[in-house]
């Protein structure tokens, strides 16, 4: 089993852009994407970490993504915010 530490998620409604709180996210996709997706957690921890990144895109690193197509990742650095 993996430890979890304190995290939260929230999301937006297909053409919406009011923020909901969500309890739990579920990605309808294929192993290599989620292999991919790995790697980009990984490389987001790396910018966060090594360069004091806010946040992280999955679209600004994507060469392919489409709104109509994909959703897109936002990974927040929790250490940049107090009270988090």
């Amino acid at each position: 089993m993996i430890k979890l530490n304190n995290m939260r998620a929230w999301g937006t409604e297909v053409g919406s852009d009011e923020t909901l709180r969500l309890d739990e996210i579920s990605l309808l996709t294929t192993p290599a994407m989620i292999r991919t997706l790995g790697v980009f957690l990984i490389t987001a921890a790396y910018e966060m970490e090594e360069n004091d990144a806010e946040h992280i895109h999955l679209q600004d690193l994507s060469s392919n993504f489409s709104h109509k197509k994909h959703v897109d990742i936002i990974l927040v650095n929790q250490n940049k915010f107090k009270n988090s």
